[in-house]
C-alpha cells in the first residue's frame, strides 16, 4: 500500500437505544406499576494515536466508521447497555480537521480525540410515573449519533528532509547517509513516495531522515510530492547536481520557491552538492559523492551537530 499522509473519512456515533414502555406483571401484584427502563447511549468514534501505526494507508479504502448503537431498555427497569466506541488508530503526528478547522493534533502515544458523539439513550416509562400519573405510556426514543466528514493529516516529526530537483541524487544520498534502500536509477522521478532512514549518533539517539519526491523539473510542487511533511522538519537538506556549477543558483531558487508554502519557518538549510568533478561550487555548504563515500562522514557530523544543538 502506498505511503499515505492524508485521508478523508466519514464518522458516525451510534444511535441511542430506545426507552421501553412496560408494566410490572407478577402474581399477587394486581396493580403493578410502570417498569420500562432507559435505553443505552450510542458509542462514540474516537481517534487514538498509536506508535505502531506508520501512516494512514489503512484508511484509503476504509472510509466509513460507525460506532455501535445503544441497546433498548427493557421491563423490570432494566436499562440498555451503552454502545461500544469505534476506535480509529492513527500515527503520532496526526492532525484532525473538521469543517476546515483543526480540532485536535495527536502527537503522544495514547492521545485521544472524540470526533463523533454517540446519541443519547431514550427514556422508559418508569421515569414518567407520579402520584397523579400512575400508568404512563410515554417513552422517549433514542437520539441519533453525531456524524461528519473529517480529514486526517499526518505530519511526521522529521529531523532532516532531503529536497531537490529530480535526478539530483537525493535517494542515493539518503541510502549512503542512513543505510536506507530507496530505489536509485539514472532517470528522474524514481522516488514516487517518501523514503525514510535513521541517522544515529554515538549516544544511541535516532533522527528521522526523509527523501521527499518534492518538486518537478521546473521546481513546481508535485501532486504526489508529499511536501506537507516539511512542516515539522528541523533541517532542509537541499541536494543539487554539481556537474553544472552555473545552474546551481537557479536550481536552488526554483526549489526554494516551490517548497516555500510548506516549510517550517524555523528550519535550517544545508546545501549539499553531488556529482562534483571540480572545486566546491559557490553557495554550497558541503560536497559529497554517494558512490565513493566522499564527504558523507562530514555531512553526517554536520547534521548531528546541528540537531543536537536544537535539542
Amino acid at each position: 500500500m502506498p505511503f499515505t499522509d492524508r485521508v478523508k473519512i466519514h464518522v458516525q456515533g451510534g444511535h441511542g437505544g430506545g426507552g421501553c414502555v412496560s408494566f410490572r406483571r407478577e402474581s399477587r401484584v394486581p396493580k403493578g406499576g410502570p417498569d420500562g427502563g432507559n435505553g443505552g447511549h450510542g458509542g462514540a468514534v474516537v481517534v487514538i494515536a498509536d506508535p505502531a501505526v506508520e501512516d494512514l494507508s489503512r484508511y484509503r479504502h476504509v472510509v466509513h466508521h460507525k460506532a455501535r448503537p445503544g441497546q433498548p431498555g427493557a421491563g423490570r427497569r432494566r436499562h440498555g447497555k451503552n454502545g461500544e466506541d469505534a476506535e480509529i488508530l492513527v500515527p503520532l503526528g496526526t492532525r484532525i480537521i473538521r469543517d476546515d478547522e483543526t480540532i485536535a493534533f495527536l502527537n503522544a502515544p495514547g492521545e485521544r480525540a472524540e470526533v463523533a458523539v454517540g446519541g443519547e439513550g431514550g427514556v422508559g416509562n418508569y421515569a414518567f410515573r407520579s402520584s397523579t400519573h400512575q400508568t404512563p405510556r410515554e417513552s422517549v426514543p433514542g437520539m441519533p449519533g453525531d456524524e461528519a466528514w473529517i480529514v486526517l493529516e499526518l505530519r511526521m516529526p522529521l529531523s532532516v528532509a532531503i529536497v531537490g530537483l529530480p535526478n539530483s541524487g537525493k535517494s542515493a544520498l539518503l541510502n549512503t547517509l542512513t543505510g536506507a534502500v530507496a530505489p536509485v536509477a539514472d532517470y528522474p522521478r524514481t522516488s514516487r513516495q517518501p523514503e525514510f532512514g535513521p541517522l544515529k549518533d554515538d549516544f544511541g539517539n535516532l533522527f528521522l531522515v526523509a527523501d521527499l519526491p518534492g518538486v518537478d523539473e521546473e521546481g513546481r510542487p508535485r501532486r504526489d510530492g508529499y511536501l506537507g511533511q516539511l512542516e515539522r522538519a528541523q533541517i532542509i537538506l537541499h541536494c543539487v547536481d554539481g556537474r553544472d556549477p552555473e545552474s546551481i543558483p537557479q536550481a536552488l531558487a526554483m526549489v526554494r520557491d516551490g517548497i516555500a508554502p510548506f516549510v517550517n519557518p524555523d528550519a535550517e538549510e544545508i546545501v549539499v552538492a553531488t556529482h562534483v568533478r571540480s572545486d566546491p561550487p559557490d553557495g554550497v555548504d558541503i560536497v559529497v559523492d554517494s558512490y565513493t563515500g566522499m564527504g558523507i562522514e562530514e555531512l553526517r557530523e554536520l547534521l548531528l551537530t546541528r540537531l543536537r544543538a536544537e535539542g
